[in-house]
């Protein structure tokens, strides 16, 4: 069948607009072409399975590196967001026959539903995959980030298909593509003239990364990736920075800070030495069936200052969801554990300004990082592990991710990972230092605290979505009421 030959095809495309390819212009062909298999589906059905196969193979191929903790994984990925593309195939199905702006606007706000629920279910959501997030590499798409958001460039996107594919499905007026042309143009002109950016005192940062002595779990791996963190940070300068980070799991179970006075004692030894705040990543045991997953401040004296718990795990990963029911798959007794959710963002204050970090999986969402700055976070940290997704594009997916954030913030991010890539990210998303995987390394540079007022993205969120959403709901309303007054 040519829309499902076609939806496919569309998947591949969109595929490429991410790392490893980057090649983010590609996403508005490439929904472009899905929304016209959708359109001339020969039947509801066809639409339906249009769209979910455009789903399996974009979610498959995009995250491919899942496979490499369990094969399984990846396949009940692609199935669970099957469901939300299948959905809107059907929905836009049923709207082929409106007029333009009906149907731009309709395939607009149908996407942006799409995507908040894909953002919130099942098990806390996935927002990987994100058409906004391909448009990471370009300065000027990220600088405009601080007025619509991530969020805001997928529907930009979706908006510029949908007029391209009904105009030249009905031969309509060419010019009328100039209007998304033209809303391209004015955010890009903004993003580049007049991007949110960190402006206040500067900071010395120096990541960490210790790397791990094996790709796969091993006997006495967690020790000696404790080991490496602290040999490595034993070399930096005395007063060569004010604040050091290591990566999620850098410390844990047996070399928790909390838990091992010996470990807590080095840690407290090296922010003497070195002067400085030390940000350390840790899970720690509670119990025989759960576990936090930490990132924890120590103060220039070694004081410890408190914690950061993760508050969204990864499903199968960091914990079973209904372990009674799911837990009976064999894979799961990989996930003896369960993590226990932290309650909420936390802000430390080192004096010249106040930080925030959340936690891998974490970094994908936008709003966990958002609700740190409005909680008064005036520079981002996330902390990740990511080494049991071996050498592929997850962690290059993931910075990206993260750098659209700290451009619709308008803050500086450091991203310290344990076994990489790691990287320091300022100005407005420029990826200023960066590691390669699997490597010991140290990257240094200088940051800077926000200390403006707070963007228009993180005031008003997906503003964007939430408004698409709205003018559905009231073309829906308006429709069903026009069908009940002619007796339909």
């Amino acid at each position: 069948m040519v829309s499902l030959f076609v939806a496919l095809t569309a998947a591949l495309l969109a595929v490429l607009g991410f790392p490893p390819f980057g090649l983010g212009f590609l996403t508005v062909p490439a929904v472009a072409m899905l929304l016209w298999a959708l359109r001339k589906a020969p039947s509801r059905s066809v639409a339906i399975l249009a769209g979910a196969a455009y789903s399996i193979v974009f979610f498959g191929l995009l995250m491919w590196w899942i496979s490499r903790t369990e094969e399984i994984a990846l396949l009940a990925l692609a199935i669970a967001q099957a469901p939300f593309l299948a959905g809107f195939g059907w929905f836009a199905f049923s709207r082929r026959e409106l007029p333009l702006w009906a149907w731009t606007g309709a395939i607009t706000g149908g996407w942006a539903l799409m995507e908040i629920l894909r953002g919130w279910i099942p098990f806390g959501g996935l927002t990987w995959g994100g058409l906004g997030y391909s448009l990471a590499p370009y300065a000027p798409a990220r600088g405009a980030a601080a007025l619509i958001g991530v969020a805001g460039w997928s529907l930009v996107i979706v908006m510029t298909a949908a007029v391209a594919v009904h105009l030249f499905d009905r031969r309509g007026d060419t010019r009328l593509f100039l209007l998304p042309v033209g809303l391209w143009a004015v955010l890009l002109t903004v993003g580049a003239l007049w991007p949110a950016v960190a402006d206040g005192p500067e900071l010395r940062v120096t990541v960490v990364q210790g790397n791990t002595p094996c790709v796969e779990h091993c006997a006495g791996d967690r020790v000696a990736t404790y080991e490496n963190h602290l040999r490595i940070t034993g070399t930096l300068p005395a007063g060569s920075a004010d604040l050091v980070v290591w990566g999620e799991s850098a410390t844990g179970f047996s070399t928790d800070p909390l838990l091992n006075p010996d470990v807590a004692a080095a840690i407290k030894r090296e922010a003497g030495r070195l002067d400085s705040y030390i940000l350390v990543g840790g899970d720690r045991p509670l119990g025989d069936a759960h576990f936090v997953n930490a990132n924890m401040l120590f103060d220039p004296a070694g004081t410890y200052l408190g914690e950061y718990n993760k508050r969204h795990p990864v499903p199968f990963g960091e914990y079973v969801p209904w372990r009674s029911v799911f837990g009976l798959i064999p894979a799961t007794d990989r996930v003896p554990l369960d993590m226990m959710r932290g309650e909420g963002p936390v802000v430390f204050d080192l004096g010249a300004g106040k930080i925030g970090s959340i936690i891998s999986f974490e970094g994908s969402f936008a709003r966990y990082t958002r609700d740190h700055v409005r909680d008064g976070a005036q520079l981002m940290i996330v902390a990740t592990n990511e080494r049991s997704y071996g050498i592929g594009p997850a962690a290059d997916q993931l910075i990206d991710m993260t750098r659209m954030h700290a451009a619709e913030n308008g803050i500086d991010l450091i991203q310290s990972a344990i076994t990489g890539k790691s990287a320091i990210i300022k100005d407005g998303g420029e990826i200023a230092e960066i590691t390669d995987l699997y490597e010991e390394a140290v990257i240094s540079g200088t940051v800077r605290l926000r200390s403006s007022g707070r963007t228009l993205s993180n005031l008003w969120g997906d503003w964007l979505s939430w408004l698409a959403v709205a003018g559905l709901f009231v073309y829906l309303v308006r429709a069903r009421f026009a069908r009940y007054a002619q007796g339909i």
